[in-house]
């Protein structure tokens, strides 16, 4: 009998325990909103249950063999909505739950409660608030992901609760505080093999307990990265980490000399090792690692001579440092080298010796922006793995190799900016069948003879930059449709230009120089001028010439009569700090030169610039452009041509400049910042640029500005105006930063349109409520997927481009690229206008971050519900007058009137939006993400719309 007893009892609780997990799972459903796939909405049906009620038929559900639930796998759905933990405590069995790279949002809570957890992976989602507490409670958990979403605190609140985890990721957060390890639990330490922190804000020492910089206590770590944080001071040894395969401690601040025990071979089973973006100092020493296979220790601040021993290393790279020495030092590096990239350094010497050990592994020799000399060898065409080769910005001379171009591999020469002399032998080449080549940048030079045909060769061609040297004859027909970028400026060229290229590129793929050469749409204009009537046009022109003649000579003076008037007057008045390209200006009767640096694609040249001999000027008159040449026309021929003293480095590949075609630009002078001035450059060929000139002492140093503004040139999104360039010349008013030119008024010309300043329609409900989705889809992608603030966010920043007025954000990141002391002007000026979060105030050194851009989007908002804008002379106090009504139940009356009576049903959508607002601007740590903030704003427009 009690044998029945309890055998019923057993049945009982099971029937049970599964009945509640079904129930557990609908009640998680409930909080999904959306579901592109349909799989879990359509599936997760009470209905479609099991006779012993487990829920196997249901999308990622798995269940043991007595019904309970053990597994939810929704990895990769890309649902929308709230993932409720409390919903799910009762499921006692879960060992996996994985859901990552959806669009959850909520907390952790109550995660404590699931004591089967083997495997939690929430990664990629919109999580926020506090790291879990009670986790300590989960002693079997072995795998932990919670990368990639908005979780904030301490770091050690969390790794001093966990147990026996072997898997830990939580990058791209943003967790605080110090990394002390020290303070774990023992278990944790001697069973964690991967640990990933980075991207996050993490600082101090690392390890800090150790207090020798001795990390004793690791005994199965296998990969650590902590890359992207602010950690500082001395490396630590890791000598006794025996297990470590994988150390990455790039992008931080460490400094003092690079611990030399992590090359040798007594270190560990150490294979990959990236310790860039850093401050160390000192020497490489000579690596003897047997099992390193990747180093880098680019951007420091190494120096001394290259190592003579690299071990087993394969990729090599040594770049932006003050190297200095003989490169030949590298011949002794063995076979195993596959990459080298030593570029921006002080080396010398010759490149390599004529007879030296094969790289027959070498895929890429980097060694641009150095000191070399000598002529190239005939044996690095030899090499048969080649793919790539940079030795542009050097002292090398004599003739090219026939043989450089015949590896089979190949894709990329690069050998600007040299002494380079002689014939292009691509007979070689073209016999041999190379059809990899896809760049070849071999401008500046004193190359000579023809082109020769065997360039048609080349199918997969996609740039090709021949200028500034000394080629004559004709061009070649026939070139590759593939070809993107050409240019041939600056030769002596002649005959006719192929058709398909006039049709393809610009008048500067040719000019300046090249003065016999037919076609260039130029010469076709005063051909059809001259074609008939010679002699009657002949007299025209010279009776509209003595005509115009006198009627300039009459401008002429009458403007010398106006200059002086203004003069003895004293009038003076400034360029508004933004100005929209929609208002008509007229143009200076007396164009300023302004001269904007450009070279070609990091191309070296030498000329006298104005601009950058003293600072631009900007029209006294704020309603006139400063309208001009970029820099005087520079004679056709190549031995009188402009050059600049500095580089132009393009990151957008649709970009195609020369630094003759910006050199000639007219510039229109559109506003004054704190960075210094933007101006308006269109270029020959109907390219509009917008070009910012950095402010003397602006921008940090080279080597860094040029680390951060590489990154910022890669981010993307539709939402966003990317960098496509930057010019850095050799005095401390020549930086100018380059991207595509917007012809769209700012969110604030449109909120202050009844003040006159412009004439534009007023701003619908649907149009701001759209401008806030995109923002706020543009913010959550930059402090997501890239980590970084915008740091400038304010109403003139936000372009509004027609018919559907996309906002796109200007100016993002710029605290990267400029110094401490400029980036505290910026913030001193976002604070005058009331975009700058109140925690600033207190702090002595300000600098933007993830929650200050969440205030200033929360401003942005205000303005936007309100129609004032922030910092306004009318209405300085936007944020205090919305506070104080929402105070005293009077939010309703803040709201713009024109969407309140053309909207009258939209109330409670403005009700909402208002509560994000006032959420943005709460203190720091009760600010939302920017991924809750789109979720919720996406909510509503929703709402709105059904």
């Amino acid at each position: 009998m009690l044998i029945i007893c309890w055998m019923i009892l057993v049945l009982v609780t099971s029937v049970s325990g599964s009945s509640s997990d079904f129930e557990a799972l609908l009640e998680l459903k409930k909080g999904i909103h959306t579901d592109p796939s349909g799989k879990l909405l359509t599936s997760w049906d009470a209905n479609a249950l099991s006779s012993d009620k487990c829920p196997q038929s249901w999308y990622g559900v798995s269940c043991s063999s007595s019904g309970d639930v053990t597994s939810i796998d929704l990895n990769g759905l890309g649902l929308l909505g709230d993932f409720s933990f409390p919903a799910i405590v009762g499921l006692r069995k879960l060992q996996n739950l994985s859901i990552s790279d959806n669009h959850f949002s909520g907390t952790l809570s109550k995660i404590a409660s699931l004591k089967s957890l083997k495997h939690l992976d929430v990664s990629n989602n919109m999580f926020r608030g506090s790291l879990p507490s009670g986790i300590d409670d989960l002693d079997k958990l072995k795998h932990l992901d919670l990368r990639g979403n908005s979780f904030s605190g301490e770091a050690m609140s969390l790794f001093s609760q966990l147990h026996t985890v072997e898997y830990v990721d939580v990058s791209r957060n943003s967790l605080s505080g110090s990394l002390d390890l020290g303070l774990a639990k023992s278990s944790f330490v001697s069973s964690v093999r991967y640990l990933n922190v980075s991207g996050n804000s993490l600082v101090g020492e690392l390890f800090a307990s150790g207090g020798d910089g001795i990390i004793p206590f690791f005994d199965s770590l296998e990969v650590f990265d902590a890359s992207s944080n602010r950690f500082s001071g001395y490396l630590p040894f890791f000598s006794f980490v025996v297990s470590l395969k994988i150390l990455r401690l790039q992008d931080n601040q460490f400094s003092a000399s690079l611990p030399q025990g992590l090359l040798q071979e007594s270190s560990t089973v150490l294979a990959d090792l990236d310790l860039s973006l850093n401050q160390l100092e000192g020497p490489v020493g000579s690596i003897t690692s047997s099992t390193l296979k990747k180093l880098n220790l680019s951007s420091n601040r190494l120096t001394g001579s290259l190592p003579l021993k690299v071990g087993h290393c394969a990729i090599i790279d040594l770049s932006h440092n003050n190297i200095s020495g003989d490169l030949s030092r590298i011949q002794s590096w063995g076979d195993y080298v596959e990459t080298i990239r030593l570029n921006s350094n002080s080396l010398t010497g010759t490149l390599l010796p004529s007879q030296t050990s094969q790289f027959l592994r070498l895929t890429s020799l980097e060694a641009a922006d150095n000191s070399l000399q000598g002529v190239l060898p005939f044996i690095l065409g030899t090499y048969p793995e080649l793919k790539e080769i940079d030795l542009s910005h050097n002292q090398l001379s004599g003739s090219i190799p026939g043989n450089l171009l015949v590896p089979e591999k190949l894709t990329d020469l690069k050998l600007s900016n040299n002494n380079f002399s002689g014939s292009l032998p691509l007979q070689d080449a073209s016999s041999a069948g190379n059809l990899s080549l896809t760049n070849i940048d071999l401008s500046h030079n004193s190359l000579s003879g023809v082109l020769p045909e065997e360039l048609t060769s080349f199918r997969n061609l996609v740039t090709l930059d021949l200028s500034y040297n000394s080629f004559e004859g004709n061009i070649p027909d026939g070139l590759p449709e593939s070809l993107k970028v050409f240019i041939v400026s600056a030769n002596n060229l002649s005959g006719n230009l192929p058709e398909s290229l006039l049709r393809r590129f610009p008048d500067s793929a040719f000019r300046p120089g090249n003065e016999l050469l037919i076609g260039t749409p130029k010469d076709i204009t005063v051909g059809s001028k001259h074609k008939y009537h010679m002699k009657s046009s002949i007299e025209a022109a010279l009776i509209i010439g003595l005509v115009v003649g006198a009627a300039l000579l009459a401008l002429v003076c009458a403007w010398f009569h106006f200059v002086a008037k203004r003069q003895h007057d004293g009038e003076k008045m400034d360029v508004t700090e933004e100005k929209s390209s929609l208002q008509k200006n007229e143009p200076s009767p007396s164009p300023e030169k302004i001269s904007v640096p450009s070279s070609s694609v990091t191309s070296t040249s030498t000329a006298n610039a104005k601009l950058l001999v003293s600072s631009p000027r900007v029209s006294e008159n704020p309603s006139s452009q400063v309208s001009s040449s970029i820099h005087d026309s520079p004679a056709r021929s190549r031995q009188t041509c402009a050059k600049l003293d500095g580089n132009l480095y393009i990151f957008d590949a649709s970009l195609t400049l020369t630094a003759e075609e910006l050199s000639r630009a007219p510039a229109e002078a559109m506003g004054r910042s704190c960075h210094g001035t933007l101006y308006r450059a269109v270029l020959s060929s109907d390219t509009v640029l917008a070009v910012k000139w950095l402010r003397e002492g602006t921008a940090k140093g080279k080597t860094e500005f040029a680390r951060e503004i590489k990154k910022l040139g890669n981010i993307k999104h539709p939402n966003l105006v990317s960098l496509q360039a930057y010019y850095w010349g050799p005095k401390e008013h020549e930086k100018l930063i380059i991207s595509r030119y917007i012809d769209a008024p700012c969110l604030a010309f449109y909120l202050q349109g009844e003040a006159g300043l412009v004439n534009l329609p007023p701003l619908l409900l649907e149009n701001r409520l759209k401008i806030t989705l995109d923002i706020a889809t543009c913010l959550s992608y930059l402090h997501n997927e890239e980590a970084i603030p915008h740091g400038n966010l304010k109403s003139t920043n936000v372009l509004l481009k027609p018919p559907e007025l996309t906002a796109l954000l200007t100016d993002y990141s710029l605290h990267r690229l400029i110094t401490p002391e400029a980036t505290s002007e910026q913030v001193v000026d976002a604070a005058a206008l009331g975009y700058c979060p109140p925690e600033f105030a207190s702090s002595s050194k300000p600098y933007p971050s993830l929650k200050s851009d969440v205030y200033a989007f929360g401003v942005i908002l205000l303005e936007l519900l309100t129609g004032k804008v922030s910092g306004d002379s009318d209405d300085p106090g936007v944020v205090e007058w919305v506070v104080l009504l929402a105070g005293q139940n009077r939010a309703s009356e803040c709201f713009d009137p024109s969407i309140v009576k053309t909207h009258a049903s939209g109330s409670g959508v403005l009700i909402d939006v208002l509560q994000i607002a006032l959420s943005c601007i709460s203190q720091a740590p009760e600010r939302p993400d920017m991924k809750s903030v789109c979720q919720e704003l996406f909510r509503i427009v929703l709402k709105g719309t059904n």
